[in-house]
């Protein structure tokens, strides 16, 4: 058993319990015990590491993201987000060999464990020999991982062709049979799909007995193409075609109303929202008070750093939250514990793990970050630390990150991605 003392532990549990000077004591992959100090815990331990004040919190879940997208950091700003895709974006992924999108899937990796994120839900349109390729660079990595193969409409493709392609990666993910590695649907969007493929993605995931994961309600525009296309508007449209009574993520939500946060609340449905990519595209910023108040679960997420541009967790986290407080011209909402879980708990709950991850409690992984704020002057006074997990920390802060209980950063440096 390992048992790490002299730190300052933010559980992110249900309770948002915090130990000042406690200890945290790991066997195997996970925690046995969170806490103040006892001796009879420490007396039990084979390896006593002393990290010094340092604070602890549990590794950061990033709800959506584009991984193989990590090559194109800085390839259009200023842009719009449906001229943006349609113009620069999609022909440049049309462009991808097997070996960019290792060599970006791995920065990707790399970005996001520097910066303390353990788990990601991830989402890109692989072959054959990418996802065999992508999954290698997950694994040696140890993060955990749900992945999207996406799905578009295509005048090269009939939809019974792309819904037998990407059934064949999914069978080849859920082949694996890796736990840290799992698969969901994803259809683009409500605009980028066909209806049918739409109603063929809902029964892909339902023949899987997987979750979806979708782009929604992200634009102004994509509610009048879907409104002039169907005579509706995005969210009653995927809910008549049945995707609302499926386990899915939406990313985005931005464009929602009252009436449709309350069915959203009735929903299976949880929110990915993108508080910095939403603001660079000018596509809005998301109800997410509302929709918390509701009872949807929300998680945080970067989006690719095409349109971010980058993937630091801590950084999203407190632009939601300034987000939220300037919307609702109240500096109450989204107070410091909502941000901290949003990061961690709430977007384990999104992905449906929270029973695994998420929170540092007994029975769960041991999947947590380490930040020395002792030589950071950004970071006084000390006393301060939930704040400063919110407001003041960077991703660089990031000194140490576990997963299951193993050490894949150290001293800033990741261990477990060869670039």
């Amino acid at each position: 058993m390992k048992v790490y003392q002299n730190v300052n532990i933010v559980t992110c549990d249900q309770d948002f319990h915090v130990y000042l000077d406690g200890i945290l004591a790991v066997k195997g992959s996970q925690i046995v015990y969170v806490g103040q100090e006892k001796q009879e815990i420490l007396d039990q331990a084979e390896q006593l590491i002393d990290y010094q004040g340092a604070w602890i919190m549990p590794g950061l879940v990033n709800c959506h993201t584009h991984s193989a997208m990590t090559g194109l950091r800085g390839i259009r700003d200023d842009s719009n987000l449906h001229e943006w895709l349609e113009e620069y974006i999609w022909p440049a992924e049309a462009q991808f060999t097997p070996e960019m999108t290792t060599k970006a899937v791995k920065e990707a990796l790399t970005e996001m464990l520097q910066s303390g994120t353990t788990t990601f839900n991830d989402m890109y349109n692989p072959n054959g020999v990418e996802i065999e390729k992508i999954y290698e660079a997950v694994k040696t990595s140890k993060m955990r991982c749900y992945f999207s193969p996406t799905l578009f409409s295509s005048e090269n493709e009939t939809t019974a062709e792309t819904i037998a392609r990407t059934r064949a990666v999914i069978e080849t993910i859920k082949g694996y049979q890796d736990p840290n590695f799992k698969a969901m649907v994803a259809p683009h969007s409500p605009y980028s799909c066909s209806r049918e493929l739409l109603e063929a993605s809902l029964d892909l995931a339902n023949e899987e007995n997987i979750p979806l994961h979708i782009h929604v309600a992200e634009t102004q525009e994509e509610s009048g193409i879907i409104l002039k296309r169907y005579g509706k508007r995005p969210l009653a449209f995927l809910d008549e075609l049945g995707y609302l009574d499926h386990q899915a993520v939406f990313a985005h939500g931005v464009e929602l109303n009252e009436k449709e946060i309350e069915r959203l609340a009735d929903s299976q449905v949880a929110i990915a929202h993108n508080p910095i990519s939403n603001l660079k595209l000018a596509s809005g910023i998301a109800p997410v008070v509302q929709l918390q108040k509701a009872g949807v679960p929300v998680g945080i997420a970067t989006d690719s750093v095409a349109s971010n541009n980058n993937l630091d967790m801590f950084e999203e986290g407190r632009t939601a939250a300034l987000l939220q407080k300037m919307k609702s011209g109240d500096a109450s909402q989204f107070p410091i514990e909502t941000a901290l879980k949003a990061l961690t708990i709430e977007g384990a709950k999104v992905l449906g793990m929270a029973d695994e991850i998420g929170s540092l409690e007994v029975g769960k992984q041991a999947d947590f970050l380490v930040i020395q704020p002792q030589g950071k002057i950004h970071l006084q006074p000390q006393e301060n630390m939930l704040s400063h997990l919110v407001y003041a920390v960077k991703s660089s802060d990031v000194d140490h990150v576990y997963i299951a209980g193993e050490q894949v950063v150290k001293d800033g440096q990741v261990l477990t991605v060869n670039l």
